[in-house]
């Protein structure tokens, strides 16, 4: 059997005794036994399984592979494709968010316009646009900015700009069960400051739930070290 490579909208990451797919396309995730799909290892490269034991027959590979290039995820052909290997980011060690609530700096009118005009794009995009859209926009203004980057990234202006928007943040919305507004709310804040931190997103397989968060190296922005560390990144945008 040729080939094949994961289709550039889909990620994975494996949790327990699962596989957590993430089609954005769909934006959907999606939950696979782990062992079941162990044979793609042998036809896709970076799967986070493989199968033990004596070598596989060709029929038991065909079985692992047809429903996931029924759904779209699998393709031939490297232009269009990737390797599945999980995405690997630096382990959380900081919380931005806990140092900038002791902070004691005045928040200006620019970070309230800044802030007010970052929150109602962040809930207009996640309402009107296709998730994939939302995604692809934070990604190529980070990719442009990391290729010709102009000064290290300042994390003590980032706690500064944190504090801001955690403030402004109360009176406009709740950070409870709204993780995606939040954190593209940040990040289209910071952005208007011309920092450009990652967005992570994340899983966790039993009980299902995700989660995202804004973070650069080992710094989390709008979330705890604690509560970050119980979910596997799939995504780093």
């Amino acid at each position: 059997m040729a080939r094949l490579g994961l289709a550039r909208h889909v990620f994975v990451c494996r949790d327990e005794g699962y596989i957590v797919v993430l089609d954005l396309k769909q934006d959907r995730y999606f939950a696979l036994d782990a062992a079941k799909t162990a044979p793609l290892s042998l036809v896709l490269p970076g799967w986070p399984t493989s199968p033990a034991g004596e070598a596989l027959p060709e029929s038991a590979i065909a079985q692992a592979v047809a429903p996931l290039v029924r759904q779209g995820w699998l393709l031939e052909g490297e232009a269009e494709s990737k390797d599945a290997t999980p995405v690997n980011t630096v382990i959380p060690e900081r919380e931005l968010i806990v140092e900038a609530d002791r902070a004691e700096d005045k928040v200006g009118l620019g970070a309230v316009i800044a802030f007010v005009t970052a929150s109602i794009f962040a809930k207009f995009a996640l309402r009107f646009w296709r998730f994939e859209r939302v995604i692809r926009r934070v990604a190529d203004r980070n990719a442009k900015h990391a290729a010709a980057p102009t000064t290290p990234f300042d994390i003590e202006r980032a706690r500064k700009l944190v504090h801001a928007f955690t403030r402004l943040r109360a009176f406009l919305f709740s950070t409870k069960e709204e993780c995606l507004h939040d954190s593209l709310s940040m990040l289209e804040f910071l952005a208007r400051h011309q920092l450009f931190p990652s967005w992570v997103f994340a899983v966790r397989a039993r009980p299902f739930a995700a989660h995202c968060w804004v973070q650069h190296d080992g710094v989390v922005f709008n979330d705890t070290v604690e509560h970050v560390s119980s979910y596997v990144p799939i995504m780093v945008v």
